[in-house]
């Protein structure tokens, strides 16, 4: 281990014996045997590359916003992508992985640029919001990653590769990155022109809105992909009007109709104030967290006949 750990800070900061809850929006997870912070992505790369030859067990990490960490920790290393350079031309943003997706945000409306104005106040880095195709709405906008995304750049298998919008199997909160081993270096967006104070004006009111349904506890924001509508089983004329014109019905709406809005396992309960946070009270295990996924689920499908899929990343 002690070889290993000189040959890790070749390429960052190298925390051996890391806590994983420091590093996770839920405050939950035992320790990675090694935890190392890219800020390059020439470095990120060769890490990659000497992990994968040694047959190294990794793990790579954005914000930290959407994942659940085991409590036995990670036998392994755990990449912290901090990579935050930027290059604006015209009107393209190219991003790196590590960036602040409020930074995106911001650069976005200092160019007096728009098309990410739905993306504020939503936490996370560049990287994983690709990864999983973050989008919002809200009754005077909405979008998704893919909506102003031209390009993306990969590690792939030793190699970098730069992947257009098309090639990436964008899908509600899905991406090809979820289902292979690409890691997201950066992205490009291509934007258009807009106002900066009628920006500044909507994404101020989208953090306000967000924030009135936040709550003070630790947790990964919306835990559960909201419903297709095409999948509803049940008759859609009862739904509530705006669920229609979204074409989607929200988890946590649902959630709320089977009253478990307060259910409590352990340190993890669902939040009285959104049915679909799933908040860490204080010492909230994963098992806790997964017992109460477990109880949400199954009162679902028992009411309506859908299955809940999880938006977090759950790391076993």
């Amino acid at each position: 281990m002690e070889q290993l750990y000189k040959e890790l800070k070749n390429f960052g900061k190298v925390r051996p014996n890391a806590s994983l809850a420091k590093f996770s929006n839920f405050n939950i997870g035992g320790p990675a045997d090694f935890l190392i912070e890219t800020t390059k992505t020439d470095t990120l790369i060769g890490l990659l590359n000497f992990l994968s030859g040694e047959g190294i067990e990794y793990l790579v990490l954005g914000g930290g916003s959407n994942v659940l960490f085991p409590d036995e920790g990670f036998r392994g290393a755990v990449i912290k992508i901090s990579n935050i350079k930027y290059q604006i031309s015209n009107l393209t943003i190219d991003a790196e992985a590590g960036m602040d997706l409020s930074k995106l945000v911001e650069l976005s409306i200092q160019n007096k640029f728009t098309g990410l104005e739905w993306a504020a106040g939503i936490p996370g880095s560049v990287g994983g919001a690709i990864r999983g195709n973050a989008g919002a709405h809200y009754a005077f906008t909405g979008g998704e990653m893919k909506d102003t995304l031209e390009t993306v750049s990969v590690w792939r298998d030793g190699e970098v590769v730069e992947l257009f919008r098309g090639e990436c199997e964008f899908g509600y909160r899905d991406s090809v990155f979820k289902h292979n081993t690409d890691v997201v270096l950066s992205g490009r967006f291509q934007l258009v022109i807009g106002g900066a104070k009628k920006s500044l004006e909507m994404t101020q009111k989208i953090v306000a809105e967000r924030q009135a349904k936040q709550d003070h506890h630790s947790s990964a924001g919306s835990f559960f992909k909201n419903i297709m509508l095409e999948k509803w089983p049940g008759d859609v004329a009862k739904l509530p009007e705006r669920f229609l014109n979204y074409k989607k019905i929200a988890a946590g709406w649902v959630i709320e109709q089977v009253g478990l809005k307060g259910y409590r396992v352990g340190g993890a309960m669902v939040s009285p104030n959104h049915g679909n946070f799933i908040i860490n009270l204080g010492g909230a295990t994963q098992a806790d967290v997964l017992g109460v996924v477990e109880k949400v689920t199954i009162e679902v499908y028992n009411r309506y006949g859908v299955e809940l899929e999880s938006e977090v990343q759950i790391v076993r």
